[in-house]
């Protein structure tokens, strides 16, 4: 079988044509040179924005490096795993790998790897759409080698691991799936749910580390729309495998689409995976909360700003109905703008829409300088008068600098 198509499309993306041309006349003294795995599925889907992998049967460091040269780029290598990664032009990558199969000792470890033909190396992917390859060796460019069906599989919109042990081997390609699901609206079938099942049931997602087992939630939340994957982790009983008080369920899913909906609408940029980590992390004991995070290697800031959505929130959305404007602001900046935004999710109140709308820019036009040519030496009174002065603005009292300035005058008389 061929998949001409993939060539032609390749082709026909300018800035790639220099990299086909170029890994096609490097590729005569190698066994096999292959695009292979995410990189074919996406261009048999049709998709145009996607990475360049390539595996190499052979010395794939030498051939990196000729790849780099004869594009006028340079080389990064990790000689230890036979791999490499091109860059040239504005931003252009490719990445390069030795053939390879792989071998687990234990579930849930990383793998051991020695070098093999490209059959071994699809057998050691994550699903059949992602287990084919095209050669890019001119005596038989591009040929198909998909030894396990995907290309049916992709037609069918349908993900199927390679083998039983998959998911023992490495429980990550669990969250993977449940990724892919989301994205391509593709669905399992009943052996790999099965599976699936199988795994999370007897353990193996507690024997991941906790740094993997972040990258993997941070990932599933970071698709944009993730309604199916909210629903699909609970199914599957990830969420009890990761934690058991995380909530996976229609109210986490609702929750969310308000807390992405009020993100977009106030411009504030909260990641997405972190709005996801605060849906469902809600329901742990507030004292765990933190705790769990951290126990995740997350960022100290980005662990602080969840446990605050989580843990503030809920009382922010409890005691604003009476708020003035620097009541408000007094108990939602040092939180913003994760727990102030959770809590204008969980309830719609109008002093916090006043709050995400125009109190948190309300800023002062005097300074500390201006103090000072009043007369008022450095010292905790300036932030004081400081203080003060911007309460009486968030609260409507005083307008433009030159009633500031009076005020503060006031208060250092």
């Amino acid at each position: 079988m061929r998949a001409d198509a993939v060539i032609a499309e390749l082709r026909a993306l300018q800035s790639l044509r220099p990299v086909l041309d170029a890994v096609t006349a490097l590729s005569g003294p190698y066994e096999g040179v292959y695009l292979v795995g995410g990189t074919v599925r996406d261009l048999l889907l049709g998709e145009r924005g996607f990475d360049v992998d390539i595996a190499v049967e052979g010395d794939a460091i030498a051939f990196a490096e000729s790849l780099a040269l004869a594009l006028g780029g340079r080389v990064r290598t990790h000689r230890t795993f036979g791999t490499a990664a091109v860059f040239y032009g504005d931003g252009g990558r490719v990445d390069v790998v030795t053939a390879r199969t792989e071998s687990y000792h234990a579930p849930a470890v990383l793998p051991s790897v020695e070098h093999a033909g490209i059959h071994d190396d699809l057998f050691r992917r994550d699903f059949t759409i992602n287990a084919m390859a095209v050669s890019l060796r001119p005596d038989d460019l591009g040929q198909l080698v998909d030894p396990f069906g995907g290309r049916a599989d992709l037609e069918a919109r349908r993900l199927r691991v390679l083998h039983p042990r998959s998911f023992v081997d490495d429980p990550t390609r669990i969250f993977r799936a449940v990724r892919y699901e989301n994205r391509l609206g593709f669905r399992m079938d009943d052996e790999t749910l099965r599976l699936a099942h199988d795994s999370v049931g007897t353990g193996h997602v507690g024997d991941l580390s906790r740094a993997r087992l972040r990258e993997e939630l941070i990932a599933l939340f970071g698709e944009g729309h993730v309604d199916h994957t909210i629903v699909r982790i609970h199914e599957l009983g990830l969420d009890e495998a990761v934690h058991p008080h995380l909530a996976a369920d229609a109210e986490t899913v609702e929750l969310l689409r308000r807390l992405t909906a009020l993100d977009d609408e106030y411009e504030l940029g909260v990641p997405s995976w972190r709005l996801g980590f605060a849906v469902l992390a809600r329901r742990l004991p507030p004292e765990e909360v933190l705790d769990w995070l951290r126990s995740l290697k997350l960022r100290r800031r980005d662990a602080e700003l969840i446990a605050a959505a989580v843990t503030v929130g809920p009382r922010l959305a409890a005691s604003l109905g009476e708020a003035d404007p620097a009541e408000v602001v007094a108990l939602a900046d040092p939180f913003a703008p994760d727990a102030p935004l959770f809590a204008l999710a969980l309830a719609d109140l109008e002093p916090l829409r006043d709050y995400f709308g125009r109190l948190r820019g309300v800023r002062l036009e005097v300074t500390g300088r201006d103090l000072a040519g009043l007369g008022v030496a450095e010292s905790p009174r300036v932030g004081e008068i400081l203080a003060e002065l911007r309460r009486r603005k968030l609260n409507g009292e005083l307008a433009g600098r030159d009633e500031e300035l009076a005020a503060a005058r006031e208060l250092i008389g």
